[in-house]
C-alpha cells in the first residue's frame, strides 16, 4: 500500500516556520508521504499542491491568527475544484485573543475544515485523526 500523502504549510503572511518543521518531520517518521510548502502560502497553492501531488489531506497552520482571514473559502476553493474529497485540517493559534476553544474550532469547520485544532497542547489529536481519517 502507498503511503498516504499529505500537503502542509503555513497560510499567509506567517512565518513560523519551526512547528511547521517538526510536524513535518513527526508526520514523515509516522510513514506518510509529505509535502512541506513552508511559509507565506495561500489557499491556491494549497489546492494547486493537493491536485499536483494527489494528496489525501491538506494541512494548514496559522499561529499569528491570520487564518481568519486566509481561510475563509478553504473549503469552497476545494469544492469549487473537485477536490472535495480531500482532507482539510487547520491547526495552531488560529485567532487573535482568548476565545473558547470548541468556539474557534467550530468557526473554522464552517471554513470547509474537516479537523480543526485550536491552540494543541500536543501532537496527539492530529495524529489520532490522521489514523482514522486515512485508514
Amino acid at each position: 500500500m502507498k503511503p498516504r500523502r499529505i500537503i502542509m504549510g503555513v497560510i499567509g503572511h506567517d512565518i513560523h516556520v519551526v512547528s511547521n518543521r517538526i510536524i513535518s518531520i513527526a508526520l514523515r517518521e509516522y510513514g506518510y508521504s509529505v509535502c512541506n510548502l513552508g511559509v507565506d502560502n495561500t489557499p491556491e497553492n494549497f489546492l494547486d499542491a493537493a491536485i499536483e501531488y494527489e494528496a489525501d489531506l491538506v494541512l494548514v497552520s496559522s499561529l499569528n491568527g491570520e487564518a481568519e482571514y486566509w481561510c475563509k473559502d478553504f473549503g469552497k476553493l476545494f469544492t469549487d475544484a473537485g477536490a472535495e474529497n480531500i482532507y482539510r485540517y487547520l491547526g495552531g493559534n488560529l485567532v487573535v485573543g482568548n476565545k473558547p476553544i470548541p468556539e474557534v474550532e467550530s468557526y473554522f469547520v464552517q471554513f470547509g475544515f474537516h479537523r480543526v485544532f485550536h491552540r494543541p497542547s500536543n501532537l496527539t489529536p492530529l495524529f489520532e485523526s490522521l489514523k482514522m481519517d486515512l485508514q
